[in-house]
């Protein structure tokens, strides 16, 4: 069986100051990621990132520019995921979570707040950073699988 990488598009919302996660629970481990989902094959990046928005959380989303990606694959390669993160504001409904077993919660969090949280992948400086205007000198973090 041929085995091919995961395209994630991730989504960034900020409003003052605060940052639109999603908290997962696989068994026993909860921890929290940006909205978004895999891209399907046919499906724009924009097509992707409104869809996941609504299925997920029940927004409706206005996509914006490309800010950073990384790769996740870990030592054994079971799996490898390409994450696309873009700038993305909200333009309408209300936060409700989706179907899916694994949503747990959705989120505003402070952005001061996330060092404190269980980020997959681990993207809190690079957060921070874009959160507070700062301009990203490279855009391609490399392998962030903890």
């Amino acid at each position: 069986m041929e085995k091919f990488p995961r395209v994630r598009i991730a989504l960034l919302m900020i409003e003052k100051d605060k940052i639109l996660l999603v908290r997962h629970r696989k068994g026993e481990k909860t921890y929290w990621l940006l909205p978004g989902g895999g891209l399907e094959y046919g499906e724009t990046i924009s097509e992707c990132a409104k869809r996941e928005a609504l299925e997920e959380l029940s927004l409706e989303i206005a996509l914006g520019d490309l800010l950073f990606a990384n790769e996740s694959i870990p030592s054994d390669k079971h799996r490898h995921v390409l994450n696309l993160y873009y700038q993305a504001k909200v333009i309408g409904g209300q936060i409700k979570l989706g179907d899916e077993e694994v949503l747990a919660e959705a989120a505003w969090i402070e952005i001061d707040l996330i060092d404190e949280l269980t980020l997959y992948p681990n993207t809190k400086e690079i957060l921070k950073k874009v959160a507070k205007g700062e301009n990203l000198s490279r855009i391609s973090l490399g392998n962030l699988w903890e």
